[in-house]
């Protein structure tokens, strides 16, 4: 019984593990293994009562009201045909860049990123649009899915960014400076991909010169898409909005648009707003039952032995380094989000240890997540690319692996320069 006491938190993330090897939803297998592990600790009765109100207390946050605002905001701009317009405008003014379709693309799922928070969203949007032009032009289905599925996974740290409000409810962190932390690192990872994508080999010599006045024709008429990202950035900055009530401006900014430019009816609407309901089912489920799972092991010091062993037995970079290959082995088998709410409450703790700031933590973790979106076997964009386009999955994944490996620099980046994400969150103060 002693032994029960002492390694109930183990015993929980092992029942984790083994009921995800039966293929259970992940959501499921979170609340079960925590739930079955309390029930050998304690009261049958006791643990129905807690996991009853610890889940109800995960359901409550009011900040989680940002979720379903900035899914439902993605869900119409896809819509309304917004990828297309982004990619024509992006492709016009990367027309002279060498391998300038990959450019554009890049530029396309970051501006588009800023809209949705969705990596999926913004891959499969600017994939079914740029992927056709992509194999066009002769770049070849690896590259081709590669700049998408790399691309794509901008979503998760341009801001707004739905696993920034995952992190920010978990550690109950500030979800508008974590938005506002995001905005350098995001930058520097896109330009990053860019560089990657123009210097990349077979160069496409094909050049796609637009006039001036045509790029400004072009540029006008999707202004009203283009100039969402920084309003959302300036109005988070200054104060001026919360980030949920940001949430809501959006969903209805991109609504009145979607309706004034007549690509948006009422059924399209009721449409998103379905889908958008859906997505977020599942991911409240993920955070109600990732709730009381995080709290069963905080409760058994799951996350403090295990911060404490990695810092008696590694110093910080070897730590950050055990970290990093965690993640990176996570990113095989779980989704982005299932791998947050599994992970935040074992590695913050050693993060802090670390001396890390929560903002700069949580920056760190949702790159990580990127690694999870493009990480064979389980990458998600790689499969919802693979949907759109039947491009095998082999060779998605050989494409998207010198973005993976970016983004594995960048943890480092972020690690060693914690000033990239603090100094616009700083200025704030």
């Amino acid at each position: 019984m002693d032994f029960i006491h002492d390694y109930g938190g183990f015993i929980a993330i092992f029942l984790l593990f083994f009921f995800m090897l039966l293929s259970m939803p992940v959501f499921v297998a979170m609340g079960l293994s925590a739930f079955l592990a309390s029930l050998l600790l304690e009261d049958p009765f006791l643990a129905f009562r807690s996991f009853i109100q610890i889940s109800w207390q995960g359901a409550s946050i009011f900040e989680l009201v940002a979720l379903p605002l900035f899914i439902l905001t993605g869900t119409i701009m896809q819509r309304t045909d917004a990828g297309r317009d982004l990619f024509e405008v992006t492709k016009a003014w990367a027309g002279s860049i060498p391998n300038s379709l990959g450019v554009a693309t890049i530029l396309a799922c970051g501006i588009f990123a800023a809209i949705s928070g969705s990596s999926i969203a913004t891959a499969a949007t600017v994939g079914l649009v740029a992927i056709p032009l992509l194999l066009d032009e002769g770049y070849g289905q690896r590259r081709a899915g590669g700049f998408v599925a790399g691309g794509g996974t901008l979503g998760i740290i341009i801001p707004p960014s739905i696993p920034l409000i995952l992190y920010g409810v978990i550690t109950e962190t500030s979800i508008g400076q974590l938005f506002i932390a995001g905005v350098l690192p995001g930058i520097l990872m896109m330009s990053l991909f860019l560089l990657y994508v123009v210097c990349s080999r077979p160069t496409v010599l094909t050049r796609h010169e637009v006039p001036l006045a045509e790029k400004l024709r072009i540029t006008r008429r999707s202004i009203g898409v283009i100039l969402l990202p920084p309003i959302i950035i300036a109005a988070i900055y200054t104060g001026a909005f919360t980030p949920t009530e940001v949430g809501a401006l959006a969903v209805v900014y991109v609504a009145i648009l979607g309706f004034v430019q007549r690509r948006l009816d009422w059924p399209k609407l009721r449409e998103a707003a379905i889908v958008a309901t859906a997505t977020t089912s599942m991911l409240f489920m993920l955070i109600v039952f990732g709730q009381f799972f995080a709290h069963f092991l905080t409760f058994e010091q799951v996350p403090q032995s295990i911060a404490q062993a990695i810092i008696d037995n590694a110093s910080g970079l070897a730590a950050v380094t055990l970290m990093i290959l965690a993640y990176v082995v996570m990113g095989m088998f779980l989704e982005s989000a299932a791998m947050l709410l599994i992970s935040i409450p074992i590695f913050y703790p050693v993060a802090m240890q670390l001396g890390m700031d929560p903002l700069v933590f949580g920056i760190f973790a949702c790159i990580a997540m990127e690694i999870a979106q493009i990480s064979p076997p389980i990458g998600v964009n790689l499969f919802t690319i693979h949907g759109i386009s039947r491009i095998k999955l082999g060779r998605l994944a050989l494409g998207a692996a010198p973005f993976l490996l970016i983004q594995i620099t960048m943890l480092y980046v972020v690690y060693f320069f914690p000033e990239l994400v603090l100094w616009l969150p700083d200025s704030m103060k």
